[in-house]
């Protein structure tokens, strides 16, 4: 509990004392070290899963998988591991060789990105497209981890192209729905420092996706964190990958909203009577309307005005031609409420 408080006598004398320097002021309490904070840095964490990000790398490692066993002919399975965030200066530790390193072009706003394949899987994946049995072993053999990256021929670099032009449809199929990529694939590098598209603290988002059966390795796909940023709120959305329409839902729904009754009618005119005049009618009277022979009328659909037409006689029925519309709302010359068939009656 608070003491009593000080009178003004007691308060003087406080103050004069702490001027003097008899009563030392009360410290604050220490509440740690300061720690500087760079508001400029770009390193961003994401708080929550991305249930679309990994949606889409499950459609890049089907469709990739299907496209691979084509090409080769072989058994092959490809599954998507979660996605991770790092930077770009973590991520040099895996682009030494003997990695097969491609730098991709995203085809948005000069992005790029990385597709690392591991030690021994291009080596795995060209014999297997070539029709080499070295690519039907189950488990390619790796050069020895730190050797140095062999360069392919040109052969050998246009057949790994084409395979990879595999992965990057996939890819662009898959991210449709969310971001217009188009990837290709730019270059192959051997020196990792030649591979570098982004600064060390820059963020990336790291996806990885293992091939089993025939041919085994993993590829790792690095994407720049500021080219899929725009897209973060559907990425972290629940899935909606699937922007196809069913044909036969959609022509049901048509042939339902076709038959659907809906009012039509047409204000022929209106007129303004007291009601002695309405007592005075007799069978044979006549109420002139405010409308002239050849002016179009207003055709209201559920009670809004959206045509015009003329009346006419047709088959010696009464009918209506619609010389207009449809229209917005249509008001004028009238200036008329729409027509109300309890009123009428």
């Amino acid at each position: 509990m608070a003491g009593p408080l000080l009178n003004p006598d007691e308060i003087n004398a406080l103050m004069t004392a702490i001027q003097d320097g008899r009563v030392a002021p009360e410290q604050p309490k220490n509440r740690g070290t300061a720690v500087n904070y760079d508001l400029t840095s770009q390193d961003r964490v994401i708080h929550r899963q991305m249930p679309t990000l990994d949606a889409i790398n499950e459609q890049i490692a089907t469709q990739f998988g299907m496209g691979i066993a084509g090409r080769t002919r072989l058994t092959v399975r490809v599954t998507s591991g979660p996605a991770s965030l790092l930077r770009f200066g973590d991520f040099n530790s895996i682009l030494a060789p003997p990695a097969t390193v491609t730098v991709l072009s995203l085809g948005k706003a000069g992005a790029q990105g990385l597709l690392v394949l591991e030690p021994g899987l291009a080596d795995a994946m060209i014999a297997a497209a070539l029709g080499d049995k070295r690519g039907r072993t189950d488990e390619p053999t790796p050069n020895a981890e730190g050797a140095a990256r062999r360069d392919f021929t040109i052969v050998e670099r246009n057949v790994l192209r084409r395979l990879l032009a595999v992965f990057t449809d996939a890819m662009q199929f898959a991210w449709g729905p969310v971001l217009p990529f188009k990837p290709e694939v730019m270059r192959f590098e051997t020196d990792p420092r030649l591979a570098v598209i982004s600064p060390g603290n820059e963020a990336a988002v790291l996806c990885s996706f293992e091939l089993e059966g025939a041919i085994r390795g993993v590829i790792q796909l690095a994407l720049p964190y500021t080219a899929i940023e725009p897209a973060k709120k559907a990425l972290m959305s629940p899935p909606k990958l699937n922007n196809t329409s069913d044909e036969r839902f959609v022509r049901a729904l048509r042939d339902e909203i076709n038959q659907v009754e809906v009012q039509l009618t047409a204000l022929l005119g209106k007129s303004t009577l007291t009601v002695r005049q309405i007592l005075d009618l007799e069978p044979g009277g006549v109420v002139m309307l405010g409308t002239s022979e050849g002016a179009s009328l207003p055709v209201f659909v559920q009670g809004k005005a959206k045509f015009t037409g003329q009346p006419k006689v047709v088959g010696g029925a009464l009918a209506l031609e619609i010389d207009s519309g449809p229209v917005a709302e249509l008001r004028r010359p009238f200036d008329v409420e729409p027509p109300d068939s309890r009123k009428a009656a």
